[in-house]
This record gives C-alpha cells, structure tokens and sequence, in this order.
C-alpha cells in the first residue's frame, strides 16, 4: 500500500501490542524489545533494496486508493533520513531492554516508539503536504505520550502536557499555512506547488509561509519557538530524549527544507536573511543557556537548540554545499547527542540523581561509559578527529562561499562556547570521587552499553573516514528541485 519498509514498520507497530502482552510478564520488556528491534532491522533490509533501486531508476512514486496514501515520493533525501531513524530507534530500542525492563507499561512503549518513528518514516517520504501533516499528527500524538510514560513523576506529566499545548498550536498553524497554499495552487504537492510558484509573489504566499514556518519551527525548536524543549527532553525518559534530540527535532528542519526548496523558491531570497538570523539567535542562545545549567539533561537538552542553529545555517546559505552541511549536521547530530543522551541515561540509571554536582568521579567508577560520553560531547564541539568536524566545517565553508561569513563567524564562536560546558562534564566526571554514593556506583548493564558503544565506533569511524557519508548527503541534496538537481 505504501512503500515495502514503511508496510513492516506499520504492519509490526500494529502487531506489538499484541506481542508484548501476550509475552510470560517476566519477560515481557525484553520479548517486546525484540520484537521492536526485529521490526526496524526488517525495514533497514527494505530500506537498503529501495535505495539500490532508487540509485539505478531515480526517485519512485506511490499512489493508491487509500487517502493517507495518496502521494508518496520517495527519493535520495527520503532514504538519508530513513537510515538515521532506523539507526538510532534501533539503538534506543536495544538500550530500552534494560532500561524499561521493570515497568508493567513497557509493551505500550514499544508501541509508541514504533509508532513514532513509522511516523516519521511516512514524514520523509510523503510527496505532498497533506500526507506529510497525516504523518506529522501521527509522529507528534505518539511523542506526547513518550514524553510523559513515566507518568508517576509529575514533572513528566507537566512536561507533556506543555509540549501537547505547543505542539498542537504548531500543527494548527501549519496546517492553516497548507489550507493557504492549497486555496493558491489547487495541489499540495512539492512538485506542484514548485510549478505553481514559479514566478509569484503572491501576498498570501508570504503569509502562508510565515505559517508553514512557524508551525514546524515549533517542532524544530528554532528561537523563540523553542520553550517546549527543555522540559520535554530533561524529563522523557533518556531513551526518547536521544530520539527527540537526535532525530525528532531534525524531522522540523527536514519540512521547512523541503517546503522553502519547492513551494516557496520564488519568495525565498526574503526568507533566507530572516533564517540566517534565527540560526545566529538560536544557536547562542541555546550553547550561553546550557552554560548556566547545573541539571546534566538539561544542559544537553539546550545545546540541542544550539544544535539546531547549526542545521539552519545551511538553510540560510541556501546552496548545494550549505544543505549538504545541514543534513550532514543532522546525521552527525543524531548519533552525537543520541549516545550523550544514553549515557546520561546510564549514569542517571545507576545513580539516581540529575545534577552534576551529584556525579564527581563517576567515571572512575563508569569507565566505558564516560569515555563514550567524552567522546560524544567532544564531537559536538566540533573537534577532529570526530564527525562533528566534517559537517560544522562544511557549514562554515560554505558561509564563506557566499556573503555570510558573519554567520560562519558566529558558528564558530558559539562552538567555542559550547566546549565551556561539555568539558565541565567530562572534567566533573573524571575527578575523584568525594561521595559514598559513586563508590557503590556499577558499570552500564551490558544491553544498554551494546548501542552507546556502537554509536561511539561511529563517531568515530565517519570522523576518520567521511567520504562516504559525505557523498551520500551530497546525492540527498540533489533532491530539491531549486539546486538544479533531481534524485
């Protein structure tokens, strides 16, 4: 009905339930977790046979019957996409064996985790806007609920629910902005509208994309929209922090991309300064927050906002080599802040606490695990020989290229600032241990330290070795229309 990987990833999110509860209540957590794991191993299969016929044939087209199916496109940018929401849900499922293993709601989890990520699946490869908003709904109801599955502790509940709020208003506004576009072009497709506005300046065009702006910047966390983001992620459990850290707010910058490069080409000389400087305020705002913070989720949860200032540059640039750097950012990000996420995770699980005065020589006592966390927060400064590197360096180049070089300035600089913070963590971890607490303090459980080690091997292998993933961002980028190219 769809596409061969997102009919398993659906198929097997309807299926889970069943599994999970149907399992002996010892092993419940752990059958579900398989369950999951096997399900998004299926689609990565998939998703591999669609990108070799992708790569042969050029991009491939659904349609049906069904309403929601209506449109699918899927090209190079839809499997780039794809292969980091498998990755690291595969990733934060392994790790969630241990971790969710004692509460009696885990088969529910695994469903809303499958859930969201097919959600985001049907994101990438929707090839209209009223597809994409089916799936944005699908996506957003299922993190709400994420968010907030521990919802013995209040602070989840209040987190959700403030997420729920802005979250709705955002997809009410967007889905005012497709209303507008659908009202001016009679079609909703990217391509469509790309044809549609070829050459208008149309008032209600300028409107419409304020709208579509603001409605998925919320999503995205792009200042001032971004309120909703500290709480969210400092009191999820850490699983969906490194999911909605890592991939979930990326899934934002994903739309506006791909609405600005084809619906709204003929405005877009407007917008890109306004972009440029949203990403300026987003990323200082975000790395001179985390600097203040003294709770460890918290802190990472703002240099995600910081994060997301980076990926808007490339937007801003508004060329081959600045998408390129924004999409490899949004790689590299995903498995930075989804292994400094899981790490926190791991030392909050064995220490009870958040605050970093709390974790003075924990890495005496957690060694592996500092020592991935170290080499996380150390890429997300940009630091070589980490894949950090490669993708704030392509940013920066390409601000260079074209009349930016103040924004590429500004990258750097708030790069700097952001090493303020990420190695008080490592310096606090590393110190010796001045509390009876750590003392006790055991290594991760083996389930949870398997991904977090993975995610480490590559940080550092595309650090090393970048080409390829370079290459395949590059192919990604030539999916929108307005460069000249077509994947």
């Amino acid at each position: 009905m769809f596409t061969l990987p997102l009919d398993i990833l659906l198929i097997f999110t309807a299926v889970s339930p069943v599994v999970g509860w149907a399992a002996p209540k010892l092993y419940r957590s752990k059958i579900a977790g398989a369950f999951s794991a096997i399900a998004l191993s299926a689609t990565g299969i998939a998703l591999y046979s669609l990108y070799q016929d992708v790569s042969t044939n050029g991009a491939i087209y659904v349609t049906g019957n069904s309403l929601i199916a209506g449109y699918l496109k899927v090209d190079m940018l839809s499997i780039f996409m794809v292969s980091i929401f498998l990755g690291l849900g595969l990733a934060a499922t392994i790790y969630s064996m241990e971790y969710v293993e004692n509460s009696a709601r885990s088969p529910i989890y695994y469903t809303l985790l499958l859930t969201m990520i097919s959600g985001m699946v049907g994101i990438v490869f929707s090839g209209d806007l009223f597809t994409l908003f089916v799936f944005w709904e699908l996506m957003s109801v299922s993190t709400y609920a994420l968010v907030a599955f521990f919802r013995e502790k209040w602070e989840s509940v209040e987190a959700s629910l403030k997420y729920l709020i802005l979250g709705a208003a955002g997809s009410a506004t967007a889905l005012l902005g497709i209303s507008l576009l659908y009202g001016l072009a009679g079609t909703l497709s990217f391509e469509g509208l790309a044809t549609a506005f070829t050459a208008t300046t149309n008032p209600w065009l300028y409107i419409a994309s304020i709208f579509i702006f603001v409605g998925f910047g919320v999503k995205a966390a792009i200042v001032p929209l971004h309120t909703w983001l500290p709480d969210a992620h400092s009191s999820a459990p850490s699983t969906i922090s490194a999911l909605l850290s890592g991939i979930v707010i990326g899934t934002g910058i994903f739309v506006i991309a791909r609405a600005f490069f084809s619906a709204f080409t003929s405005i877009q000389q407007q917008w890109l300064p306004i972009i440029a400087v949203l990403s300026f305020l987003t990323m200082f705002l975000g790395n001179i927050t985390a600097l203040l913070q003294t709770d460890l989720k918290r802190m990472l949860a703002y240099s995600s906002i910081a994060q997301v200032g980076y990926m808007l540059v490339g937007i801003a640039v508004g060329t081959q080599t600045g998408l390129t750097g924004t999409f490899l950012q949004f790689f590299n990000h995903a498995l930075m802040k989804g292994a400094a996420f899981l790490c926190a995770g791991a030392i909050i699980y064995r220490l009870g606490a958040r605050e970093l005065k709390d974790m003075v020589g924990v890495g005496r006592k957690m060694p592996i695990t500092v020592v991935v966390f170290s080499i996380s927060l150390l890429a997300l400064i940009g630091l070589p020989p980490f894949n950090g590197f490669i993708s704030e360096l392509t940013l920066v180049t390409s601000t260079f290229q074209t009349n930016l070089a103040w924004l590429g300035f500004g990258l750097i600089l708030s790069s700097v600032i952001s090493a303020g913070y990420y190695l008080r963590i490592i310096l606090t971890m590393i110190q010796i241990p001045v509390s009876e607490k750590i003392e006790k303090v055991k290594e991760t459980p083996l389930l949870m330290l398997i991904p977090i080690v993975a995610l480490a091997v590559l940080i550092v292998f595309f650090g090393i070795y970048p080409d390829p993933l370079v290459k395949f961002a590059q192919h990604a980028v030539t999916a929108f229309p307005s460069l000249g190219g077509a994947s």
